[in-house]
């Protein structure tokens, strides 16, 4: 059966190997973490180990995401940076290392420079056995750029269909990136809710079947690219004053039978099993 994933509770306050503890405990497979380049990610790996959880991703840095678009010595440390998280995921096990190419609404302009310093990350990557996963954000043209740019199908696309949603529903992911999908962030929010205004705001990361993402859709669009992978949510107990009422082991059972509707959904047509 299809595995069930899920990242660790954006803004709990719940430590990290408490919840890898509850994320077993509740049934999942599997999950993923962000990881900064500080934090104690051996630690993690050593509760996944102990909790027989598959790491599936990590998630690098973000917040600085446009430097590597940058002229000059700034971009290269970024890009050394980034090199040093992948040798982490390599050092743990993890085989997957998810990636923004921007930050925000804007960034510095497409440039040759930086889709260089992507090739090098990628081959770095390549050789310490991780694949980079280029995520979808806001609708800037980096994303179709770097993409285009980086070939070797050793690496490819992760499928936010919750960004997909709030930052570029004009836009079918799925088609454009669909030969190249590696994994995916699944998570509801309530659309474009300020046309014109696209920004985070609107990227609530709520539970499935609490925004307004069509999910026969997006389960019918997986079937079509005949998706294997397991079904890997990616939310937050921030988003609705619901989940924060809830204690984490109470919101992870939640989620689990969210992504338990979703599995069949995609095996079976309907959110009930089959």
């Amino acid at each position: 059966m299809r595995h069930l994933h899920i990242s660790t509770i954006i803004g709990s306050t719940v430590d990290q190997e408490t919840q890898i503890a509850l994320i077993k405990k509740t049934g999942f497979d599997g999950f993923f973490t962000s990881f900064d380049g500080t934090e104690p990610i051996d630690s993690w790996a050593k509760a996944a180990r102990k909790n027989h959880l598959t790491f599936e991703t990590v998630h690098g840095p973000f917040a600085d995401a446009n430097r590597m678009w940058e002229d000059g010595e700034q971009g290269d440390q970024y890009l050394a940076f980034l090199e040093g998280t992948i040798d982490v995921c390599s050092r743990i096990e993890v085989d997957k290392y998810i990636l923004h190419v921007t930050v925000g609404n804007t960034a510095p302009p497409v440039s040759p420079q930086g889709l260089e310093r992507f090739r090098q990350l990628c081959d770095h990557a390549k050789s310490q056995g991780v694949s980079v996963c280029f995520e979808n954000l806001e609708p800037l043209p980096h994303l179709e750029a770097v993409m285009d740019f980086i070939t070797d199908p050793y690496h490819g696309f992760c499928w936010d269909i919750g960004h997909n949603a709030c930052y570029s529903p004009h836009i079918n992911m799925l088609d454009k990136y669909g030969p190249r999908l590696k994994c995916l962030h699944i998570h509801d929010n309530r659309g474009v809710t300020r046309p014109g205004d696209i920004d985070y705001r609107d990227d609530l990361h709520l539970l499935p079947f609490d925004g307004i993402l069509d999910w026969q859709w997006f389960a019918g669009r997986l079937r079509a690219w005949k998706y294997d992978g397991p079904i890997t949510l990616e939310v937050s107990c921030l988003g609705s004053a619901g989940y924060q009422i809830m204690t984490a082991e109470e919101y992870l059972a939640e989620a689990y039978k969210r992504a338990q509707m979703l599995r069949d959904l995609i095996d079976c047509g309907s959110p009930q099993p089959c």
